[in-house]
């Protein structure tokens, strides 16, 4: 594959997963990419024959990019604390530029994606709610964390609030998004 085709599919990917965070997955076509893009629609379909195809590109390179969030993390040396910031960064960020978290946007539509594309987002779903449970039990252990119940519980909490923090966060004021990230973090401290 030439320079040129990579980068034109990068750009659809890209373009893709901005429309997803932003529009919705029914909520946009493949010739909004196209013509964002300023290329044909045989294009986009040449790179991702069908919507599912980009949809479920989209899951997987979001997988890539947690799974090296959370490798850069550990060879940092980050400490629990340090490495829920930063995750919980993230969705900050989304806040800032409007979007929902890919979990957000594609859950309302769970049952109507494609197979693959469902078992990629239950993928993505588990692996962050194993890293955050496996990440709040160690920092309890280590006195960071005070929380009650299991840690696969309180993750499921912290994941359920960011995500409907940041559609929340859509309808009313921006801002509310910040008190909820602030109580998160205030919910578990010692």
């Amino acid at each position: 594959m030439s320079i040129k085709m990579s980068l034109t599919r990068e750009k659809i990917l890209e373009l893709g997963e901005d429309l997803i965070l932003t529009k919705g997955y029914n909520a946009f076509s493949y010739q909004d990419i196209s013509k964002e893009l300023g290329i044909k629609n045989a294009a986009v379909h040449y790179y991702f024959p069908a919507k599912e195809n980009l949809v479920t590109s989209v899951v997987k390179n979001n997988i890539l990019r947690f799974e090296e969030m959370v490798d850069n993390m550990n060879t940092r040396m980050f400490d629990e604390i340090s490495q829920l910031d930063a995750f919980l960064k993230i969705y900050a960020k989304s806040n800032r530029e409007e979007k929902i978290c890919l979990l957000g946007s594609l859950g309302p539509d769970f049952n109507t994606l494609a197979e693959i594309t469902r078992k990629e987002l239950q993928k993505m779903s588990v692996k962050i709610i194993n890293w955050l449970s496996k990440l709040l039990n160690s920092g309890r252990k280590k006195g960071l964390f005070s929380f009650e119940g299991e840690p696969n519980t309180r993750a499921l909490m912290i994941l359920s609030n960011l995500v409907a923090g940041l559609q929340l966060a859509r309808m009313m004021d921006k801002s509310d998004f910040k008190s909820i990230q602030s109580q998160i973090l205030e919910d578990l401290k010692p």
